[in-house]
């Protein structure tokens, strides 16, 4: 799989509600995207990265098959663990055929249970 960098992540979402001085901790996040495919079709991932003091850590949000040209809404619930420092969460795209463009023409990225805000929206194209 073809793996591209969508957006990073500002630590303003992701560090909300960080218990004080806690080495570890988990947090719930809502990340919802529009993607725009055209050219071959294959299978498409979104998934969340995230580097801390344990590593690399990638989890799942959706998955899809695309067909070639159309649009996909792909979203989901994610659950990040953390420990330590964190350089970078990211949201990522994996495709599995290099002829497969995208666009991203939304990407919402939002802590569970917190109010929906004009910051959560990452990218916007409209």
């Amino acid at each position: 799989m073809i793996e591209k960098t969508v957006a990073t992540v500002p630590a303003r979402i992701w560090e909300e509600g960080r218990p004080p001085r806690m080495r570890t901790w988990e947090s719930e996040f809502n990340v919802a995207s529009w993607i725009r495919l055209s050219g071959a079709g294959g299978d498409l991932v979104l998934s969340v990265r995230h580097h801390d003091d344990a590593g690399e850590h990638v989890t799942l949000v959706d998955r899809t098959s695309a067909e070639g040209d159309g649009s996909a809404l792909m979203s989901g619930l994610v659950r990040l663990r953390f420990t330590g420092e964190v350089s970078a969460v990211e949201v990522v795209v994996k495709l599995s055929n290099a002829a497969m463009r995208y666009q991203v023409d939304e990407l919402f990225f939002q802590r569970r249970g917190s109010k929906l805000t004009r910051d959560d929206k990452l990218i916007s194209n409209f």
